[in-house]
């Protein structure tokens, strides 16, 4: 199957997981880091779950419990219970994940995260395992320095971007900056901004 990769903002917005184990751990991590208000319903909560900053909603799951919101994600072990949950959630127009099965309405990548900067890695659902194995693989090479680069580039975007006038002039702009030269060495983040202070003066732009 064929997904459609995207970003949500989940910023304050309502997200539900019916689940209280590590797999509900694993994924109310996720909708944490990207500042999701999360309500998580589950008869029988982990430990790790409870230290969390989440509404816990201590009872077995009905439909009654979940109102609405952004993202459901149904990730009980029992996979009627799973099915049921998908069913209620779509009937109140959640986006809806089940663990583990691809008829979800979105899945879940294996992810790097390194500040602004996330690298999402997915087999379509196919095989989780892989996606894990990848980014083990990966993590190494994208180092906190991947961050502090979005940062910097971020910082003078603000400012150059208005000096732009078209879309195609910011493509020229940033491509002729965003060069593999400036990454030869990772951690010398002085040398990405004396190139886009150079490029800066290049095309007569101020800061």
């Amino acid at each position: 199957m064929n997904f459609y990769p995207v970003n949500i903002n989940l910023q304050n917005k309502k997200c539900v997981v019916v689940g209280g184990g590590k797999i509900a751990h694993d994924k109310i991590i996720g909708l944490l880091e990207a500042g999701a208000q999360v309500d998580v319903i589950a008869p029988e909560i982990c430990p790790e779950i409870e230290r969390l900053d989440v509404n816990l909603i201590r009872e077995n799951y009905s439909a009654e419990k979940i109102s609405s919101g952004v993202i459901l994600i149904a990730a009980t072990n029992d996979h009627d219970l799973n099915q049921r949950i998908a069913q209620d959630g779509r009937a109140k127009h959640f986006l809806v994940n089940i663990v583990d099965d691809i008829s979800s309405d979105f899945i879940v990548p294996s992810r790097i995260r390194r500040g602004d900067f996330l690298l999402a890695i997915s087999t379509g659902g196919s095989s989780p395992a892989f996606s894990r194995f990848v980014r083990t693989m990966l993590e190494g090479e994208f180092d906190s320095n991947f961050g502090a680069a979005v940062e910097i580039i971020s910082k003078y975007r603000a400012e150059i971007q208005p000096q732009l006038p078209t879309h195609q002039a910011r493509i020229k702009f940033w491509r002729e900056v965003l060069t593999p030269e400036i990454w030869q060495k990772r951690g010398d983040l002085k040398n990405l901004e004396a190139k886009i202070k150079n490029a800066v003066t290049s095309a007569g732009l101020k800061l």
